[in-house]
């Protein structure tokens, strides 16, 4: 399983900028229910879906309710890529303000699976802080409402 870090590290680089309008995002084959709210410097576009968010109550290994978002990253645009796309599921521990990457699969541009991760358990201890005005943060706002 990819850590934690290295699949938030390129969160860290992403800049905000305008979103794009429903039809141009289902030119590009997503769904009018994604929304893009960052586009990276290597023009890589990053989208929510926000009405993916749901809440889930604690668990045995997590004392605390989170809420989960699906997040897509659309390298497409960006020159030099293999990947076409990666869907990552996050979820949240909003009062905390930290994040765990709970599902991650990469498409090559014509749609092929190239590899598929998932944590095997949501346990408290694999939460990692969530750096502020970063992209990761902006989804934390879909996601918690902040």
């Amino acid at each position: 399983m990819t850590s934690i870090r290295s699949l938030l590290l390129p969160l860290a680089f992403l800049g905000f900028s305008g979103g794009a309008m429903a039809e141009d995002i289902a030119a590009r084959g997503w769904s009018a229910d994604w929304k893009v709210i960052g586009v990276a410097e290597d023009r890589t576009e990053v989208l929510v879906r926000p009405e993916s968010v749901r809440e889930l109550p604690p668990s045995a290994a997590r004392s605390f309710a989170v809420r989960q978002v699906w997040a897509g990253f659309d390298f497409a645009p960006a020159a030099g890529l293999d990947t076409g796309r990666k869907i990552i599921l996050f979820r949240y521990d909003c009062a905390a303000k930290r994040v765990l990457i709970a599902a991650a699969t990469d498409y090559a541009t014509s749609g092929e699976i190239l590899s598929r991760n998932a944590v095997a358990a949501d346990s408290a201890d694999q939460y990692a802080p969530v750096e502020p005005e970063t992209l990761n943060a902006a989804i934390m706002a879909e996601a918690c409402h902040l």
